[in-house]
């Protein structure tokens, strides 16, 4: 199966939801693109983990889920080393309908290995004015 998403305002890891309505997933059937919209208002279309993959709502489609709590939970003496906690890019789950439309034909159900990750960027993605290594709002780079 091959199905991704699409994320309008990037990626910076601050564990926490953003919103929008230009966000969408979409998957191939019978070798045509079926977008997957976000419903109405936009709410919740990504979580940006710091230490996890892709998260598309709450859990329309995840990807790399990190190993440890966030959001105010208790993650442990080991939650400096990001290593340990980082979630596994081949791990991926999907309970699509909470923040994306249900369409029929979504390829991934529940939990599911991943063979290959593609992933992209877009120049034009606001960049962020505070936090990080550089000047440029970009962390690491």
């Amino acid at each position: 199966a091959i199905f991704g998403g699409y994320n309008p305002l990037g990626w910076r890891s601050t564990d926490d939801y953003s919103s929008s309505s230009n966000a969408w997933l979409w998957f191939q059937q019978n070798n045509k693109n079926v977008r997957v919209p976000i419903l109405q208002g936009g709410n919740a279309a990504v979580f940006d983990y710091a230490t996890g993959g892709p998260c598309f709502g709450s859990a329309d489609l995840l990807i790399g889920s990190p190993q440890a709590a966030v959001m105010g939970g208790f993650a442990g003496p080991d939650m400096e080393d990001v290593s340990i906690n980082a979630g596994d890019l081949r791990d991926c789950s999907s309970d699509l309908g909470g923040a994306y439309e249900f369409v029929q034909g979504w390829p991934v159900r529940g939990k599911s290995n991943l063979v290959e990750v593609e992933v992209y960027i877009n120049e034009n993605v606001a960049r962020s004015s505070g936090g990080g290594g550089s000047s440029n709002g970009w962390w690491p780079f």
